[in-house]
Formats: structure tokens, C-alpha cells, sequence
């Protein structure tokens, strides 16, 4: 026993697993691809185990496991069928075509293994038991291995002789046959019968020999074919009186020409359905034979094609033929089997068809290749796919590599905010990228002239650059042209149709060639960006035309963003210088304007102290009223100190409770909830990021506001609560989570199309009669919203109450 294994699996990586697995266990391999290449194998070689994958294309392992069936010792041969299922249809299947065993994937090396030493194991122990049993009955095995058997009819008697064997050819009982003619007619099936007796009788009366092929029936109901062959013999006095036969078995013979017919049959019909052209090529008569799809697809008639390989080959392109034929020799030399390829087929109209060939060459016993079959399928439309996704993968790459460097470029012009590194960077980059030898800027003046404002220019050329431009051809008709977009571009000033003075002024900068695009800013002519060659001339394409307006766009963007920051920058020196004038008004409302005030309620406290009594009911009026008016100057001066310092004098951020806030706020205003018989309820309260007095004064004017606009002789009820908010459906701060503080009360309330105007200074709804206070409270506690990135609103319906909805961020940035 050589222990070869034969590997059978169109999966190139799973059968070169498995040939490494059993080769490292030591076992011999040999391998195969398909079911025809496998039958090749086992033919050439006789391994001992035929490891088979039952799904392959070609032809697959059931059909594969029944030919190697066929062949000679090849029931004797174990094979171990690999299936992807497990299904007891497949299973069956499998030991239906003559499978030993069979094994799923995924392979698992240890039970692979041991199946195999199990199924060889097995193997060679029938293999010894039929050699001794061979030894034993040797001229018996023979006998019914050859599936022989003779007889012999007396006609005058009727009565038949015969070998032993001949029941068990015929597939009856040992002892049933009673040996008459008539006996041996009804084993016959019934369609052969009559048949059979004519042949017979026709013998007879020719005397000649037959030769014959009819079915029997067994005694399980089956039917087998055999060959009767056989004679008449007669007497001295040339009389006929008997008939010598031998019967063969040839039931697979007639089994292997059914599915032989029947293989051909499906061949033909595929060869007729396909649009794909099949081959036969015979090479060692060099003749080729196709189906009828080479007249169907190529135009050609039957009386057109010649069936050799010679017309196959003069009509493949002349700049493949060389190619083809040598790759295919090649091929057949080597011994291999597979070939494919692509070429340029000849149609009868004389164009050319794209083909895809595939081929595959049979050997005979001793290794000689004797036949190549292949199939050739029509391409051309995908090729011609392939070339348009070609080109347009070609033209996506440009386009991409086109975009990269217009974006590397306008992020170079971008980088800088100053006009005049701008321009610098734009005719640097942009001589870079079109290797021109002079880029410029060209500034439109108000008396019509440019001014060349930019210039990179290659050693050795004239200077542009701080030139007054005046060309006399540059009348207000072409500035009027630049103004609505025009493009001007010329190759070659010597061939171009332009005036002799333009020729006149690009000679003196030793132009050739020249593109020029406006420059807009704000939808102003702003200047012109130009490209000059100088060496030679110079057909510009497309797309420098497209990349130097996109860039003339980007140079006006940048320049027009960079007016912008100068005009913020004015804005902000001019915000900082009020800012400085604020906080100066805000150090003297702090000293001297309050110091007067400070003088008249002292002054006025002691004249009421000291002449008190002496003055008269109309004087110690005019002395309330002034200390009053003095009072309510300095709480308006303390409440604008207030709103200035919101940004003024404002704390960086930290984590603040607001519970702990408002429960301060409560304390202090204790005496005022009592004044006015009121509650205030504070609910859960987050902990944010923010300044902590601006947080207090927030609080302290918000329920102020709701303890001093009550209804009469209603107390008040403030209620101060929380929520979390989704941020994603407020525009305050992404990324961060937010959160709503609200203030609600049973006031007065107010009409809410004053909302707007109650966060405004000095703006109340109510005299100061009625409510004392400045109306600046809610100002402030905007101002102090506004500083925490938030925003505060409200609802408030007349005599039921307001509530005050404030939006902060738990994590907002000072």
C-alpha cells in the first residue's frame, strides 16, 4: 500500500490545505481541480482514497464519483466525499453514487484524519481477503467476472443445457429455471420477446450465426441487458437439432451508453442554448469543430467557415495572433490543462469582436495531450464598459489632483488676512503651478490705468512690478468687457488678431503668450491676475483657464475678508475705546456724582434734625421730597454701576450651586418675604460653571421683581425650579448640556407683547409711583445672561403671574 491520496477540490486555497495537512502526516498527494482532471488523475495513477468535494464546476462530485465507479477497480477504490451540508439528501446522495464516507466543512483535521486511517485501514483489509478468495475460487470469479454464460437448445426436445451461472446471470432463484425454451422466453422482457424469437427462427432458417442484445427479467422485477450470441448446429443428414448460445451481461455497458446519449443530448441542448461559442479541437488531426453560435454572433455562413484550427487563427487580430498562438503551444507543451485569454476575434463584416477564451486539454493513457475543448465568450460590450469606466476613473483623478492643488493653494492665499501677503502668496503659488514665466497683479486705477500691484517673474525678464500700466487699446469698452467676466487668452501675440499697440506694449515686457481674468471684489472690478510665457508660445487649456479664474475668485474672497478684519479691527479699537470711556464714567459716577448726593441727604438730615420743628408743613415737604429725589439718584446711579460691571468687573468662572445661591438670596430678602406675607418654594437646583456674584445678583432681581410686583392683598408665591434641556434644540452651545432655571410667581403678570421692552434699561411698564425701582433689574440680569452664553425669557398672563425661563450651560466658558 503506497497510502497515495488523490485531493479532489475546485477551492485552490482548501485543496492546498489539505495537501499540506496529509503531506505532513505522510501521506503521498497527488491533486486535482475538477471532476474531469480528477478522472484523469485516478486513471494515470490508482491512488488508494480519493478525497472528492461534491460541489465543483465542470463537473461536480457526485457525477465524478460515478464515472470513477466505472472505471477499472474503481468500486474498489474508497471515496470520502467533502459536502458543505449535512442534510440527509445530500448524505444519501452521496452513498447513492458510490461515496465510502462522507465528511462537512468547515475540515476538521482530526476527524479528516481519522476517517482516513479508518476507510484505508478498511480498504486493505478487503483488498487481502479478496486476494485470498481469488486464490480459492479462481476459475469461478473468472467465470462470473467475464458474466458469461452457455447454453445449448435441443429443438427436437425442446430442453435446454447450460452453465451453472446462467440463473445467476438471468438474475433468478437457484433452482427455478425448469431448462425449456418456453422457460427461457418468459424471462425475457415482454417488449423483447418476439424479437428474440424471430432472430432466433431467422437463424434457423439461414443457418447462419446472430448476435443479439435483449433485456431479462430478475426476480426482484428489475431488468438486466445481455448479448446473446450464438448458432445453429446440425446433423450429418444436414439437419438442424439444436442451438449453441452464450449469453453476456452488458447491463453498465448499456447503462454507460444511456448516460453517455444522454450527456450528449444535454451537451447539445447547452450548445444550442449558449450564447457562448463551443469548441473541439482534435490535436491530432488539427480539425475544429463549433457550434452554431460562431455563425449566430460573427455573421458568418457554414459554407464561410473552414473547421480547422489555421482559420480559427488567421482570423484573430494581426497584433494578437502571435500572442494567442504561442501562449496556447505553450500550454499544450507543458503538460498543464487550463487556458485562458482575452483577444480580438475577426466578424464576417470585418470588425472586431473582444473574446474571452477559455480552454482545456485532455490527455490520453500515457500523458499525450489529444483534444483541447474551450468555450469563447463575447466581451465586447464589457470591454467597452471598462474603457468609459477607464476614462472616467481618469478624468475623476485628474479632476481630484486638480482640486488638490486649487485647494493647496487657495489655503496658502487664506492663510493671511493682509492684503499685501495675499497678492505676494497668489503670484508666487500660481507661477509655481502653471510654470509660467511672469504671474502679476494688475490694480484698476481710477483714471482707467493699472497698477502693477504683484509681480513673480523668472531671472533675466523685465520688471512689471510698481508700473503704471497705460494701454492705449484698453479703452472703456474693455474695462466694461473685464467688468461683465471676460477671459482673455492668446497663444501667440505674433498670430493673434489683436491691435498693433497691445503687440507693441506685451513686446516691451517680452510677452509671447499671455491669460488674463478679472479680479472682483464685492462685485467691483477690482484688478486683473495675469500669466505671461515669454520663451515661446503657449496654448493654454481649459482647465488653466478654469484654475486661474477660480484663483482671480479666491484672491478677491481673501481680499474682500481682509477689508472685512480691517473694518472689524477699527469696530474693535473703536468698542475698546468705549469700553475705557464706560469704565471711566463708571469711576465717576462712583466718586463724583455720588459725593454731591452724599452732601445733600447729610445736609438734609440734619436740617430736618435740627429745624425740624421751626420749619412749616410746606417746608418739611420740600425737605421729603428733595431726600427723596437724592435717593432714587443714587439708586439709579448704583443699579447703571451694576449693569456697567456685568463685564466691567466680572470673575472668571467656577463650579457654582445654585441651591446654595438662592438659599443666600432667600436670607438676605427674609424681612422682605415677611413685609409681604409671602413664600418662596426652591426646588432642586443644578451646579454649573459660572460667575457666582453675577449668579446672585441674577436670582436676587428675579425674585425681587416677584415679591415686589404682587397683587394686593394676595402674598406672593415664588416657585424656583430646574430641568435639563436637549441642546440640539437650542442654538446657545453645542456639545455641552444645558439646563433651565425658572422663576414663577402669581403676580401681576403683563401683557406679553411687551416682552422685548421689559429687558431694556429704563424701560418699565408700570410708574414709579405705583412700583418704586429704575427699570434696570431685568437689563442686568439679560446682560448677566448674555455674559453666560444663555438666554432668558418669559410668559406671563395679566393678574394670573409671570415665570421667568432662563437657558444656561452646565459647562459654559467665560
Amino acid at each position: 500500500m503506497t497510502n497515495l491520496i488523490l485531493v479532489v477540490d475546485d477551492d485552490d486555497l482548501m485543496r492546498s490545505q489539505l495537501c499540506e495537512q496529509l503531506t505532513q502526516a505522510g501521506y503521498q498527494v497527488v491533486e486535482a481541480s475538477n471532476g474531469l482532471e480528477a478522472i484523469a488523475t485516478y486513471t494515470r495513477l490508482h491512488p488508494e482514497i480519493v478525497l472528492l468535494d461534491a460541489m465543483m464546476p465542470v463537473m461536480d462530485g457526485f457525477s465524478c464519483c460515478v464515472q470513477l465507479q466505472a472505471l477499472p477497480d474503481g468500486k474498489n477504490t474508497p471515496v470520502l466525499m467533502i459536502t458543505d451540508f449535512d442534510d440527509q439528501e445530500t448524505v444519501e446522495r452521496a452513498f447513492a453514487v458510490g461515496a465510502t464516507d462522507f465528511i462537512t466543512k468547515p475540515i476538521q483535521w482530526l476527524i479528516l484524519r481519522q476517517r482516513l486511517r479508518r476507510i484505508l485501514g478498511a480498504s486493505q483489509a478487503v483488498q487481502e481477503l479478496r486476494q485470498q478468495t481469488a486464490r480459492e475460487t479462481q476459475l469461478r470469479i473468472a467465470l462470473d467476472a467475464a458474466g458469461v454464460a452457455i447454453w445449448n437448445w435441443d429443438l427436437l426436445t425442446h430442453k435446454i443445457t447450460c452453465s451453472d451461472n446462467l440463473e445467476a446471470l438471468f438474475g433468478l432463484e437457484k433452482g427455478t429455471f425448469n431448462y425449456t425454451y418456453q422457460a427461457f422466453i418468459s424471462c425475457i422482457h415482454p417488449h423483447d420477446r418476439d424479437f428474440v424469437r424471430r432472430s432466433h427462427q431467422q437463424a434457423i432458417q439461414d443457418r447462419v450465426k446472430y448476435d443479439i442484445e435483449f433485456r431479462v427479467r430478475c426476480k426482484d422485477d428489475t431488468y438486466k441487458w445481455v448479448l446473446d450470441r450464438g448458432q445453429v448446429v446440425w446433423d450429418e443428414d444436414d439437419n438442424v437439432v439444436r442451438m449453441t448460445s452464450c449469453y453476456t451481461d452488458i447491463t453498465e455497458r448499456k447503462q454507460a451508453e444511456e448516460q453517455l446519449r444522454q450527456s450528449e443530448e444535454r451537451f447539445q441542448i447547452v450548445a444550442r442554448a449558449t450564447n457562448d461559442i463551443l469548441w473541439d479541437w482534435d490535436l491530432l488531426t488539427n480539425e475544429v469543430w463549433w457550434n452554431e453560435a460562431l455563425q449566430t454572433l460573427f455573421g458568418y455562413s457554414k459554407e464561410q467557415i473552414t473547421f480547422t484550427a489555421h482559420w480559427w487563427s488567421e482570423h484573430i487580430h494581426p497584433d494578437d495572433r502571435k500572442r494567442i498562438a504561442t501562449q496556447a503551444r505553450a500550454l499544450i507543451d507543458s503538460g498543464k490543462k487550463f487556458w485562458l485569454n482575452e483577444y480580438r476575434f475577426r466578424r464576417s463584416d470585418g470588425s472586431y469582436a473582444y473574446m474571452f477564451d477559455r480552454g482545456y486539454v485532455v490527455h490520453d493513457q500515457t500523458g499525450k495531450p489529444v483534444r483541447m475543448m474551450g468555450a469563447m465568450m463575447d466581451i465586447t460590450e464589457r470591454q467597452a464598459a471598462q474603457r468609459e469606466r477607464n476614462q472616467v476613473q481618469a478624468e475623476l483623478e485628474r479632476q481630484n489632483m486638480r482640486s488638490q492643488l486649487f485647494a493647496n493653494i487657495t489655503l496658502k492665499i487664506r492663510q493671511s488676512l493682509q492684503i499685501d501677503e495675499i497678492l505676494q502668496t497668489s503670484v508666487i503659488e500660481v507661477q509655481k503651478l502653471l510654470l509660467a514665466d511672469r504671474v502679476l497683479i494688475l490694480r484698476l486705477q481710477q483714471n482707467g490705468s493699472f497698477l502693477a500691484v504683484q509681480e513673480a517673474v523668472v531671472p533675466g525678464l523685465p520688471f512689471v512690478l510698481g508700473q503704471q500700466i497705460i494701454d492705449p487699446c484698453f479703452r472703456d469698452d474693455y474695462i466694461m468687457q473685464y467688468r461683465q467676466g471676460r477671459i482673455s487668452s492668446i497663444n501667440d501675440i505674433r498670430e493673434a488678431d489683436i491691435q498693433p499697440c497691445h503687440v507693441e506694449l506685451l513686446q516691451r515686457f517680452a510677452v509671447r503668450a499671455n491669460l488674463v481674468v478679472p479680479i472682483f471684489i464685492k462685485n467691483q472690478l477690482w484688478g486683473l491676475l495675469i500669466a505671461h510665457q515669454c520663451a515661446h508660445p503657449r496654448q493654454w487649456t481649459k482647465w488653466e483657464v478654469e484654475l486661474l479664474q477660480q484663483l482671480a475668485d479666491q484672491i478677491g474672497i481673501a481680499s474682500a475678508q481682509s477689508l472685512i478684519l480691517e473694518q472689524e479691527t477699527r469696530q474693535r479699537q473703536e468698542l475698546i475705546r468705549s469700553n475705557e470711556e464706560l469704565k471711566q464714567f463708571a469711576f465717576v459716577a462712583s466718586h463724583d456724582l455720588q459725593e454731591p448726593l452724599r452732601k445733600i441727604k447729610s445736609f438734609g438730615d440734619r436740617l430736618k434734625t435740627t429745624c425740624g420743628d421751626t420749619l412749616t408743613e410746606q417746608g418739611r415737604d420740600y425737605l421729603e421730597r428733595m431726600q427723596n429725589a437724592a435717593s432714587r439718584m443714587q439708586t439709579l446711579i448704583e443699579d447703571l454701576l451694576t449693569l456697567s460691571r456685568v463685564t466691567t468687573r466680572a470673575q472668571p468662572f467656577v463650579s457654582v450651586n445654585l441651591t446654595k445661591i438662592a438659599q443666600e438670596v432667600l436670607f438676605d430678602l427674609e424681612l422682605y418675604v415677611q413685609q409681604t406675607e409671602g413664600s418662596v418654594e426652591i426646588g432642586e437646583l443644578p451646579t454649573i460653571e459660572a460667575d457666582p456674584l453675577q449668579m446672585r445678583q441674577l436670582l436676587q432681581n428675579l425674585i425681587g421683581n416677584a415679591l415686589k410686583f404682587h397683587r394686593p392683598h394676595i402674598p406672593p408665591v415664588i416657585k424656583i425650579y430646574s430641568q435639563f434641556l436637549n441642546n440640539q434644540a437650542d442654538n446657545i452651545l453645542t456639545h455641552s448640556e444645558l439646563c433651565q432655571i425658572i422663576v414663577e410667581d402669581n403676580g401681576i403678570g403683563f401683557e406679553e407683547k411687551y416682552l422685548n421692552r421689559i429687558f431694556n434699561v429704563f424701560q418699565r411698564l408700570h410708574s414709579s409711583i405705583e412700583y418704586e425701582g429704575t427699570g434696570i433689574g431685568l437689563a442686568i440680569c439679560r446682560k448677566i445672561i448674555e455674559r453666560h452664553h444663555g438666554n432668558i425669557t418669559a410668559q406671563s398672563i395679566p393678574g394670573q403671574g409671570s415665570k421667568f425661563m432662563i437657558v444656561l450651560s452646565m459647562n459654559s466658558h467665560s
